[in-house]
Parts: C-alpha cells; sequence; structure tokens
C-alpha cells in the first residue's frame, strides 16, 4: 500500500505491506523516516489497490504506533475508509469561495478561488491560468483556515476542467487529507448548520 505521511512537519510518500488485522487496526511492514523508524504519527493517509480488480480505496490514519511483533519491529495503523470508490464522490461538498495559494509542478504559485471542497474533491477557478492546469497534474494547495489562522496545505490531482459560468475551473482528488483539512471541514460544517438554523428561525418569526 502506498502511504502519505506528514512528520515532523514534513510531508513525503513511502510505502508498506499489511501483516494482518490487529486488534481494532492492521499490522504492517515498519515505515521509515530519513533512515530511523517512525515511533508514532497521526497525520496520514494510505491507499490500496486490489490488483485484480484495479479498485483503489483510501483511508485516513487516526494514528499510526511503532510496536515489537515476535522481537521485530512493525507498526499499527488505526483509521477509517474515507473514500468508497473512485466514481462516487459523496462526501459533502461545502463552498468554500476563499482565496488559496496554489502550487503548479512544484513551481508556478498563483492566488486563486476555491468554489467548494470536500473530503474527496476540491474544484478550483482557474481563469486566465487555465493553460497551466492540465488533467493528471498534482498540485500543493495552501489554504488559511479563517477560523484558527492557520496554514492547511494539501496534495491534490487534476481530474478534469470545466466551467462555473463563464470561469474556467478544474476539478481535482485530494491526496491527503491531512488533520487540519479534517478540521476545517468541521469548521465548515458547523458553519454551515448555524447559518441553516439561523435562517429557519428568520422565517419561524
Amino acid at each position: 500500500m502506498n502511504i502519505h505521511l506528514t512528520y515532523r512537519d514534513m510531508s513525503f510518500d513511502t510505502s508498506s505491506f499489511v501483516i494482518s488485522s490487529y486488534g481494532d487496526g492492521a499490522l504492517i511492514t515498519p515505515v521509515y523516516f530519513a533512515g530511523k523508524i517512525i515511533e508514532y504519527c497521526s497525520d496520514a493517509t494510505f491507499e490500496i489497490v486490489n490488483p485484480i480488480t484495479g479498485i483503489k480505496r483510501r483511508f485516513y490514519i487516526e494514528d499510526m504506533s511503532r510496536v515489537d511483533f515476535a522481537g521485530s519491529d512493525f507498526h499499527v495503523i488505526r483509521g477509517r475508509e474515507i473514500t468508497l470508490s473512485v466514481d462516487n464522490r459523496k462526501a459533502e461538498r461545502f463552498k468554500i469561495q476563499r482565496e488559496a495559494t496554489v502550487t503548479i509542478k512544484g513551481k508556478k504559485s498563483v492566488r486563486l478561488i476555491i468554489n467548494d471542497l470536500s473530503v474527496r474533491g476540491i474544484s478550483l477557478l482557474v481563469g486566465k491560468y487555465s493553460d497551466n492546469f492540465n488533467i493528471g497534474d498534482e498540485i500543493e494547495i495552501d489554504l488559511v483556515n479563517e477560523e484558527t489562522l492557520k496554514h492547511i496545505t494539501f496534495v491534490s490531482k487534476i481530474i478534469r476542467k470545466f466551467k462555473v459560468g463563464d470561469l474556467d475551473a478544474v476539478g481535482c482528488e485530494v491526496k491527503n487529507v491531512s488533520t487540519g483539512l479534517l478540521m476545517y471541514l468541521q469548521f465548515k460544517k458547523m458553519q454551515k448548520h448555524s447559518h441553516n438554523d439561523q435562517r429557519m428561525f428568520e422565517e419561524a418569526i
């Protein structure tokens, strides 16, 4: 399986193999950072591709801890699935309409408007920069949480190009779901529900 980790404020990709189930989690081969085994990590995602069907499943790791199993080092991961299929985006979308810094192929950075966001995908209004965005490209998005003023950085892969009204836009698949992104989506959900409750109250009076 492929794992995307955020560890010691650094993001990187690695791989591991599932050995067996382990309590409410899974026992996997050990994961290393800079040549040393990771003791504990609580900000990661991993994906598994069925070699027969080609179906990809993605999971959010709530915690990954080092264990000694039969005298050897392994990791135990616990988490939950965040993607059921690549063609079925059922996660709740939130209209963001906020600026974010988008880095294209690790080089050119531009300021763009996020149209909507979910735990699985994001759409961006790219406008005059449309020619710089191609299907299959991976981009890094840096968004500031307006509640905490903390930066949320994550990687997405462009999967389609379309228009929002007269504006060019791209739809992307989120590649790494961090704790910061999940907290931001929870904030937007609470904000949305609070707005809906206020509107219902105003209509009632």
